[in-house]
């Protein structure tokens, strides 16, 4: 540690040595303590791919069907041959569209083939009752990440022409003759901007609750005369539709002003346009590396996925919970995993203790607040069941008339058909997002819920060989952090069932409401080394830290070899981070982080236990006095 830089800059002066030699891989936007996990572990799974190849001895059936996939998708010389064909049927259909009236008969099957739709449906937990599912009508995505992008004319301008460069390329690629490729994308990106106006923004779509937006059937049915949006849901999920909750409200406030007759050839175009780049990476190696071009240059990215590793990955994204799963009860041993489960226990301990000590929230709020803990569901390195349509996934292969495109179709309808099922039933809460194979951790509000997949258990977060107070300053800190989010501006909404339920009194949730933002105060217009930090998009992940540094140094405390600057310094170490200028660009507009180097900073500057260990005064620039700093849970 460069202890001359730590009263000015604690990140740097734990991560400057390795941030001065981490060299950021060329298919990577970044390097990170994360993606030196992840980089291990994919190069673990790659290998476990290859050797699986040649010996499927003792693999289960999905593991089968992941291999089957595999040996598909590593036949590149099938794949030059067959070129861009097998995507053809595909566009072909939606070539053949006449009419708004011809799309709205064929909305059904082109939601369950997983094509690219200006708007679309899916089921999903219920806001206010999470015990149902129910259906929410989406949005597509804009062509530019983020609404901001549109806003300054020479940045639309400048990165509507990059877009328009790399998608033309595709579209030859793809067999287009230069003028009808052109006209095709003209009509596209018309359509986009009509989106851009209804189109929520990274800020927006922070907030959860602006996208809970329930319509009753005839409410919904006079939002979109234009189109019988509610016989397609009907359709889609074979009985009576009640309600339709609209995820975004200005979208389809003026749905028959965007989705009409007159709009009808730039609609067709633009699912043209999407399509032919969302399946590229299926067909040609030409085409998968045209495909992701406009991406890598938003990241930075100096090159693509080699063909081995993409190939790996289109496997592997597609059946990852299997492979997940496997390297869960592989790798993840169980003394591992009761240690982590004491030191979570530990944790909702702390938690509990500082919610009773808690002096601006009141009895009634604190009982309800530590029943939500109480009742809070921990996973820990691999989920119990996998997705029922996992089961129902049968590869075929080139010889038998398949290829990647109709793969993918068919594996979309698999999990389309299994979503749309759910509709009006119970959530299967055993269910995970991310496999166990992922280097994350996440906290879902609607079943109360947190999940630790084994691959974030390892060193720098975590290891049985490093001492207790650096475990407690990386996954400690990161398990606090996902408890957090359970009493975040968003988390706080639910209750302990996952209901949308105000459970505050009035007084409390002012209360709560105004710390919140002092905490968009503290870190807005913080100046990251790649511009200012955006403190309403980060807000959420900001209470998680604070909460989550907090109760993970009080639970440091309890242990009888508790050592802060072990504590302090591992804290740093798990956000250090090294990246392309574009991509902290694009993380500024549309991540709900903070950048690394200020979730490592600005949460140690807003602790007295960090102040005072180092001796700070308001020379040093990590100083932050008491009356400034703010602190939630």
């Amino acid at each position: 540690m460069k202890q001359e830089l730590i009263k000015n800059n604690y990140y740097e002066a734990v991560n400057k040595e390795w941030i001065d030699a981490a060299v950021i891989p060329g298919d990577q936007p970044m390097m990170s303590a994360f993606l030196e996990l992840h980089l291990d572990i994919e190069k673990l799974l790659m290998d476990l791919a290859k050797k699986w190849d040649k010996d499927q001895t003792g693999l289960n059936n999905h593991l089968q069907e992941f291999v089957k996939l595999y040996k598909m998708t590593n036949d590149f010389a099938t794949r030059e041959k067959l070129g861009a064909e097998p995507l053809k049927p595909v566009i072909k259909k939606i070539l053949n569209l006449k009419s708004l009236k011809d799309l709205e008969k064929n909305m059904k099957d082109f939601v369950l083939d997983g094509v690219d739709l200006p708007f679309s449906f899916m089921v999903f937990q219920d806001f206010k009752d999470s015990n149902n599912e129910v259906l929410y009508f989406t949005a597509a995505n804009l062509f530019l990440p983020d609404t901001s992008y549109y806003e300054n004319e020479e940045t639309k301008q400048q990165l509507i022409g990059l877009f328009t460069m790399t998608t033309m390329q595709v579209l030859s690629l793809y067999g287009l003759e230069e003028e009808a490729a052109q006209d095709l994308l003209n009509k596209a990106l018309a359509f986009d901007a009509m989106l851009v106006p209804v189109t929520m923004s990274s800020v927006e779509r922070a907030d959860m609750i602006k996208m809970y937006n329930p319509l009753l059937k005839d409410e919904f049915a006079s939002k979109t005369k234009t189109f019988n949006l509610l016989k397609v849901a009907e359709a889609l999920v074979g009985q009576d539709v009640d309600k339709v909750v609209a995820m975004n409200l200005d979208f389809i406030d003026k749905f028959e002003e965007i989705v009409n007759d007159a709009n009808f050839e730039l609609i067709k175009a633009w699912m043209v346009v999407s399509n032919i780049l969302t399946f590229s990476a299926e067909l040609t190696e030409e085409l998968r590396v045209a495909g992701g071009a406009f991406g890598r240059a938003l990241q930075g990215i100096a090159e693509a996925q080699s063909q081995e590793k993409a190939a790996f990955y289109q496997a592997y994204d597609r059946l990852s919970q299997a492979v997940g799963l496997y390297y869960g009860l592989t790798y993840f041993g169980p003394e591992a995993k009761k240690d982590v489960e004491d030191m979570v226990n530990t944790i909702i301990g702390v938690y509990k203790d500082r919610i009773n000590k808690n002096t601006w929230l009141n009895a009634e709020t604190k009982a309800k607040a530590i029943l939500k803990l109480n009742t809070m569901k921990v996973h820990i390195g691999y989920p119990r069941e996998l997705p029922k349509y996992y089961d129902k996934y049968k590869v075929g292969s080139y010889a038998e008339g398949s290829n990647l495109v109709k793969e993918k179709l068919k594996y979309s309808r698999l999990v389309q058909k299994e979503n749309f099922k759910k509709y009006n039933k119970k959530p299967n809460r055993n269910l995970w997002a991310m496999p166990a194979s992922m280097v994350n951790a996440y906290y879902q509000p609607m079943n109360n819920q947190i999940v630790f997949p084994a691959a974030i258990l390892q060193e720098p977060y975590y290891s049985l060989s490093q001492g207790r107070s650096a475990n407690y300053g990386g996954i400690g800190a990161v398990i606090a952090h996902e408890i957090s989010h359970a009493f975040d501006n968003n988390g706080a909404k639910f209750d302990e069932y996952g209901s949308l339920n105000n459970w505050w009194t009035d007084e409390d949730l002012k209360t709560f409401e105004e710390k919140a933002q002092k905490m968009i105060a503290l870190f807005d217009g913080v100046e990251s080394g790649y511009g200012p930090c955006n403190g309403t998009l980060t807000v959420s992940e900001n209470i998680a830290d604070s909460g989550g540094i907090r109760c993970a140094l009080e639970a440091s405390k309890k242990e009888k070899d508790h050592n802060y600057e072990e504590f302090f310094k591992n804290w740093a170490r798990v956000w250090r981070q090294k990246s392309s200028p574009e991509f902290m660009q694009l993380l500024l507009t549309v991540d709900v982080h903070s950048p690394s180097n200020l979730r490592a900073n600005m949460q140690l500057k807003n602790l007295v236990e960090f102040q005072e260990f180092y001796n700070l005064t308001e020379q040093d620039e990590m100083y932050l006095a008491k009356e400034q700093m703010v602190e939630i849970w």
